[in-house]
């Protein structure tokens, strides 16, 4: 079975495992299950739809070098990992915690098909473009987090820029 396919068809068992990582997150312990699984679950549509899209060698070796932001895959990968940006820094999630999330979910996929039987030499075609996938969306999940903190701290300081110049 394609990694892709199993992906699909154990989306359950996968977020379930998944599930239980991200609660042991401090902001995640307060979310409701809907909220918790419906990111992850996005991020590995995309990551299905990615793995599933033709991809040649000068995109696989662009996408490898985090060159691949003007690919209409690259654009569905990136969909995925803001949203799921932006509702993590809305519940308090750091960088750290965020990073964690995308390693336990490419864990929790990785560890559940690895049980599934013989490998062949295209698995490891799969898990290749499983992890380019993950990569990709983990890169820009982390540089949206980063534009989102540049742009509070400039607010900060602006308001107290303005603040500091007028008079009590």
């Amino acid at each position: 079975m394609r990694l892709a396919d199993f992906i699909r068809e154990n989306m359950e068992p996968i977020l379930a495992e998944w599930e239980l990582f991200a609660r042991t997150l401090h902001p995640a312990a307060k979310l409701d299950r809907a909220i918790l699984r419906d990111h992850a679950q996005e991020i590995l549509r995309a990551a299905v739809r990615d793995m599933m899209s033709a991809q040649s060698d000068v995109q696989q070796s662009d996408k490898s070098r985090g060159n691949s932001d003007f690919s209409p895959a690259g654009g569905r990968l990136r969909g995925a990992s803001d949203q799921h940006v932006q509702e993590r820094v809305d519940c308090g999630f750091n960088l750290l915690e965020l990073v964690s999330e995308y390693r336990a979910l490419r864990a929790s996929v990785i560890r559940l098909w690895g049980k599934r039987g013989p490998h062949l030499e295209r698995d490891l075609h799969d898990l290749t473009r499983f992890n380019e996938a993950i990569d990709e969306m983990l890169t820009d999940a982390v540089a949206s987090y980063t534009e989102r903190v540049d742009q509070s701290r400039q607010m900060f300081l602006a308001i107290l820029g303005h603040d500091l110049r007028r008079p009590l």
